[in-house]
């Protein structure tokens, strides 16, 4: 049996501190919500939580007797490593991790069959060490804590919760379940601002392939004419005239721009106030608003169906969100659960999520069904983005053929009005 010191609240709202033992996390929550107490924070005692690692220890050692020692040749370098390994691939180490559990097969070996049959070199090496540290005895979680740009911090900790519980294998279906929604939830996203961006590129392209080629054969054409032209035809025979004889000085200030943008975004302040500006734009602010709404509410709900406390998922949200605004929200949040409020009181005051998503999760908060309500908001959310998605390529593309239209307008009438008036004083 391991002690758990617990910050508890009741049905009055009052914070309740207590000491219980239980073998897990899981049993200790459930011993909780049996007195009518509602967990917010579970931590073992120190000598509970030495005795659990030590118990953790000599069951992943067994195992790992099991198999010989990986050849040295085989360890990596992790300091400063980063590895190129995409969310579909750690979403099929956790299939096959999650398969191979469940057929009985030992974590150690697992992992080295994952390592076998993945694709990726990167991730071979990221399985491979992991393999070596788990045979020295570390358990799984604590393997993909040494590669956090792989496995975030979320993942890590729904596979501790499945550790300190019993229910590894479960744990991964149910990653497998928020990797799949999340990458449908990326690509909806993904294909609304797709279509803009590659009209807009084209766009750019066409233009200058006009004012580049096209403007000055006609330039040509009317400098052999004694007549003043209009001045729209002049501007645009100014602006080919300084790209054909600073095209490399415009590329250079192109590229310049574009690298010097991304090195600016990477200065937090920066980067905190391109988060909030974002959420302000219309309709795309409102669909990234959502976007954000989903994951987090996505991830309480995994959390919460691990056994995870409230206030330990709210931290693990808030740590994961990329959003600087939303993470400081959710910081904001926790913090006020830490001190004794109601996880919808904390929302209510810091104004996170949209009003909808606060009053479905307060409902799940106050009658403990905090996982059903977290299902019920990603399912309502999901919905409500698809159709923004739809609404958002609806929107931008009249007002895009718009402006392909204004631009093709003005370069035609500047290029064919003087050829105009040149027709009309030949014929006097």
């Amino acid at each position: 049996m391991t002690a758990f010191a617990c910050m508890t609240r009741d049905s009055s709202g009052a914070s309740v501190e207590k000491n219980v033992e239980a073998e897990t996390v899981r049993d200790a929550m459930a011993l909780l919500e049996k007195d009518g107490l509602y967990p917010i924070q579970i931590t073992p005692l120190e000598n509970g939580e030495a005795k659990a690692s030590s118990s953790a220890a000599k069951k992943v050692r067994s195992r790992a007797k099991e198999r010989s020692h990986i050849a040295p040749e085989q360890t990596v370098s992790k300091a400063n490593r980063k590895y190129k390994v995409g969310r579909k691939e750690v979403m099929q180490f956790s299939v096959q991790l999650g398969s191979s559990l469940e057929a009985g097969i030992p974590i150690l070996q697992g992992v080295r069959s994952c390592a076998d049959m993945t694709r990726n070199q990167s991730f071979r090496e990221v399985l491979l060490a992991m393999a070596i540290e788990i045979e020295g005895g570390a358990p799984l979680s604590d393997a993909m804590k040494q590669f956090p740009g792989v496995f975030p911090h979320a993942y890590v900790g729904t596979v501790a919760a499945g550790e300190a519980s019993g229910t590894l294998e479960d744990m991964l279906d149910n990653l497998v379940e928020f990797l799949e929604a999340d990458l449908e939830v990326r690509a909806d996203v993904r294909s609304a601002i797709m279509y803009p961006a590659i009209v807009v590129v084209t766009l750019c392209l066409a233009v200058a392939v006009l004012v580049v080629f096209v403007v000055p054969r006609f330039t040509a054409f009317y400098s052999g004419f004694d007549s003043e032209l209009p001045v729209a035809m002049r501007a645009l025979m100014s602006f080919s005239n300084f790209l054909q004889e600073h095209y490399a000085w415009v590329l250079v200030g192109m590229v310049g721009c574009v690298f010097g943008a991304i090195r600016l975004l990477k200065v937090d302040a920066v980067a905190a106030a391109r988060d909030h500006f974002v959420l302000r734009i219309p309709v795309l602010g409102k669909l990234i608003e959502t976007s954000l709404t989903l994951q987090v509410v996505q991830l309480l709900g995994l959390f919460t169906k691990a056994g995870v406390p409230i206030l330990d998922a709210m931290r693990s949200a808030a740590s994961t969100v990329g959003n600087t605004k939303f993470r400081e929200d959710l910081h904001r949040v926790a913090e006020g659960i830490s001190s004794g409020e109601t996880m919808a009181a904390g929302m209510e005051e810091v104004n996170c999520f949209p009003q909808e998503a606060r009053y479905m999760l307060a409902n799940g908060e106050s009658t403990g069904s905090m996982e059903r309500a977290c299902m019920s908001t990603a399912k309502r959310y999901k919905k409500e983005l698809r159709s923004m998605t739809k609404t958002l390529a609806t929107l931008i593309e009249p007002i895009l053929t718009l402006v392909l239209a204004g631009i093709v307008l003005f370069i035609a009438l500047a290029v064919f009005l003087p050829m105009w008036d040149l027709a009309q004083v030949a014929k006097e």
